[in-house]
Formats: C-alpha cells, sequence, structure tokens
C-alpha cells in the first residue's frame, strides 16, 4: 500500500481548482463577453468544492491500486455536483469577472508550491 502524503493531496486540490477557475473563466468570456459580472452562487460553489475533493484524492501512483477511498472520493464529488442542479441557486456574491482568473491564478501557484515543497531535495 502507497501512502500519499497530505500535502501532496492538499496541492492537487489547489490545482483542481486552478482548472475549474480557468474553465468558468473561458466559458464566461465566451458566453457573456469580457468584464461582465459573474455571480457567485451555490451550484458555482458546490462545483469548486466537487473539484477540490476530486483534485486530493485523484492523486495516483503507479504503484498504488485503487480504493475504496478513490472511489467514495469520486462519489461524493459527484453527488455535489447533481445536488447543485437540485438546490436553490441563489446569487450569494457578484465578482468583477478578474477575480476568477486571479483566484485560479493563485490556486495554481499554492498547489505548485505546495507540491514543489513535497518534492525530494536532491
Amino acid at each position: 500500500m502507497v501512502n500519499i502524503p497530505v500535502a501532496i493531496r492538499v496541492g492537487g486540490a489547489f490545482m483542481a481548482i486552478a482548472v475549474v477557475l480557468f474553465i468558468f473563466t473561458a466559458i464566461e468570456i465566451f458566453t457573456k463577453g469580457w468584464m461582465t459580472p459573474f455571480e457567485v452562487n451555490t451550484r458555482f460553489l458546490l462545483i469548486v468544492v466537487a473539484a477540490a475533493v476530486l483534485g486530493a484524492f485523484a492523486t495516483v501512483n503507479r504503484n498504488q491500486a485503487p480504493s475504496a477511498v478513490q472511489v467514495g472520493a469520486l462519489a461524493v464529488a459527484l453527488l455535489l455536483v447533481v445536488a447543485g442542479r437540485f438546490l436553490p441557486n441563489p446569487t450569494l456574491a457578484t465578482w468583477e469577472q478578474y477575480w476568477l482568473p486571479g483566484y485560479a491564478v493563485l490556486a495554481l501557484l499554492c498547489g505548485l508550491v505546495i507540491r514543489r515543497a513535497m518534492t525530494p531535495k536532491a
């Protein structure tokens, strides 16, 4: 059994959040145009949390067999996304659109720094 360090999982979660925020940025730009306000709602937050869960537990080592924890994390992420479709979707906040790629870059940097801290030094 291979044990994945917590820092690698946290770094993976941040990197998954960055990818989701970049995707939301692209969708917003293509559908509504550049520099339109972005509405933060329940669905958006659940998708971001689902990405974090998936990023934390999708880290796979070649020597690691698939585990029940990974399958459970995938199920939780899927349930969060599906729940977002059925829960009320009020606007919780309104951001300027530049915050989406800004937060994505910060999440990517956090993920890279955290994962780099776990890299063995030569």
